[in-house]
């Protein structure tokens, strides 16, 4: 008795008039930003993973992360670097693993390995660390550069938000280091005249102290902004020569900006390369803009005072009554510097 009255009042209240109310959950679940994240998640697609090869164009101003040279230099075989996905092993996360064949990344223990440095050719040693002082005992490899006579380096970030502003540094440092141009290898056999290198004769460690993080980071900018990669595919082929790389959110937001900004320059000189192309290559190699004002002349669209359309006569004419009443004098004067 008591379950039929308990059945005939659920009726009564799920049921008003003809008319059924259907359940309505209080709170629906929301997945909050993964809806709207479309950077690197927790599910990879490695059919992404392909061999390396020199990107066709470098669209960046000269000098803001290589010279003119860099790419010519070092050739195309110093960018080739294949894959080995399932050939991993365990034990390998203590070792560093070639991303680039000039390019290496791994924890700071193999930084400190004399051994495998010298075999390698690593002539430098690039570290990623904190601010904190047990950072500088933790992050270093000072003694086996002094060891090899190699170079060796830090670039120290208060935390993985700020790597975004040293990216572009960090990457001209590594172009700067490996480049055989005569302006940054003296070295007789790269001169002008003599045969590009068929390998590049300088190696660079990028390492932080599991070398799963910032350091991989770091090379997965590199693949951004150096191979014109996208986020997610510069991602997976890190991560598929060294399958241990394993990033915080904080590290993949950080990437997706920095490529967000890669592609924004990259954009910006292509505009710019078309507009100096179309004026027939008188425009100013160094990118810098038109001016900000305008002059009465190019507004009306008329050089010296030749027009041959009638109606182009009778606009001016109308133009130039918009201007009349106007002083000579500026309204404002820029602020010194501004």
């Amino acid at each position: 008795m008591v379950g039929q009255e308990l059945d005939q009042e659920l009726v009564s209240t799920t049921a008003v008039g003809n008319h059924e109310i259907s359940y309505i959950p209080t709170q629906p679940y929301s997945s909050g930003l993964d809806n709207i994240w479309t950077g690197i998640s927790n599910s990879l697609d490695y059919s992404l993973l392909r061999n390396l090869e020199a990107p066709t164009s470098h669209d960046f101003p000269s000098g803001y992360l290589a010279c003119d040279d860099f790419f010519k230099s070092l050739g195309q075989e110093s960018f080739y670097s294949g894959f080995s996905l399932m050939e991993w092993k365990y034990d390998q996360r203590r070792e560093a693993q070639m991303i680039l064949p000039f390019l290496y990344v791994g924890p700071t223990s193999a930084a400190r390995d004399v051994e495998f440095v010298k075999r390698e050719g690593i002539t430098y040693l690039l570290g990623i660390r904190g601010p904190l002082p047990y950072h500088t005992r933790v992050v270093n490899a000072d003694k086996c550069a002094a060891a090899l006579g190699v170079k060796a380096d830090n670039v120290v970030v208060a935390d993985d938000q700020a790597l975004i502003k040293s990216l572009p540094d960090i990457i001209r440092r590594i172009n700067e280091h490996v480049c055989c141009c005569p302006v940054h290898h003296t070295d007789a056999t790269t001169t002008p005249g003599k045969d590009v290198p068929s390998k590049p004769r300088k190696k660079v460690l990028i390492f932080c102290e599991t070398g799963n993080e910032r350091s991989a980071a770091v090379a997965v900018a590199y693949v951004i902004a150096i191979l014109n990669y996208d986020v997610l595919s510069a991602f997976i082929n890190v991560q598929g020569r060294r399958l241990c790389c394993n990033l915080p959110d904080s590290l993949k937001r950080v990437l997706q900006t920095f490529g967000s900004i890669c592609t924004a320059k990259r954009d910006v000189m292509k505009a710019q390369n078309a507009i100096h192309g179309s004026d027939g290559g008188a425009g100013n190699s160094a990118g810098l803009s038109s001016p900000k004002k305008r002059a009465i002349d190019a507004m009306q669209g008329v050089v010296d005072g030749e027009v041959n359309d009638p109606d182009l006569e009778r606009l001016a004419c109308l133009d130039q009554e918009r201007f009349a009443s106007r002083s000579p004098q500026p309204p404002f004067n820029d602020a010194p510097g501004g």
